[in-house]
């Protein structure tokens, strides 16, 4: 069983031009290893790589939540946390823009990398996993895919619900997040904007009624 020891931002890389553009960033972790978090720094939530949760199913990976656990620190996603992240990325379900699309199948190339658990069917090329969230029938919960949509013209970003799968089904990711545990770092000029405006007095001083 894996040791979690906890997430350190080892190194940070900008996830291509169109993420640049975006509030996420590729983040390394001492369990995981490397570019196995994606940092939505809007929200300053973590998201795990969908494929390193692969041969749990819901219910296993729920069972190692705990302290020694490998997925301590960790929490299934849920719909909500998702769509805040589609927020954060730039992309809404549906879009037909090329620029959207095109960041919907980075986000789907980070989260499923080489093909690991990338699903491809008669419509959609997508990444799938599982929230927390349950809508279908007992004993299941909802499944969310990011990708893109290529059966019709022109084609459209796949962000969204995309059925269910059963909470002891192995064969099924899971979203996981947390939230981030070290600080995103203020761009530089962010700092000289904030140490000019404590120069000028201001930052920290409230105003006189």
């Amino acid at each position: 069983m894996k040791k979690f020891i906890g997430a350190l931002a080892l190194s940070i890389a900008a996830f291509g031009s169109s993420f640049a553009q975006a509030a996420t960033l590729i983040v390394d972790d001492v369990t995981f290893g490397t570019s196995s978090v994606l940092r939505d720094t809007t929200n300053n939530q973590d998201f795990l790589r969908l494929d390193l949760t692969m041969g749990y199913g819901y219910s296993g990976i729920s069972s190692e939540f705990g302290v020694g656990g490998d997925f301590e620190g960790w929490s299934v996603a849920s719909t909500m946390i998702m769509d805040a992240l589609g927020v954060s990325a730039g992309v809404i379900n549906g879009s037909t823009d090329v620029g959207q699309i095109g960041i919907a199948e980075s986000l789907r190339d980070f989260f499923c990398p080489a093909s690991t658990c990338v699903n491809l069917s008669s419509t959609h090329e997508y990444a799938r996993g599982l929230v927390s969230d349950s809508t279908a029938v007992a004993g299941t919960v909802d499944a969310f895919s990011i990708g893109r949509r290529f059966n019709v013209d022109p084609n459209e970003v796949d962000f969204r619900i995309s059925g269910y799968g059963g909470l002891n089904a192995i064969n099924e990711e899971v979203w996981l997040t947390r939230t981030a545990l070290t600080p995103v770092p203020l761009p530089a000029a962010g700092w000289l904007l904030i140490a000019g405006l404590a120069g000028m007095g201001v930052v920290g001083r409230r105003k006189k009624v």
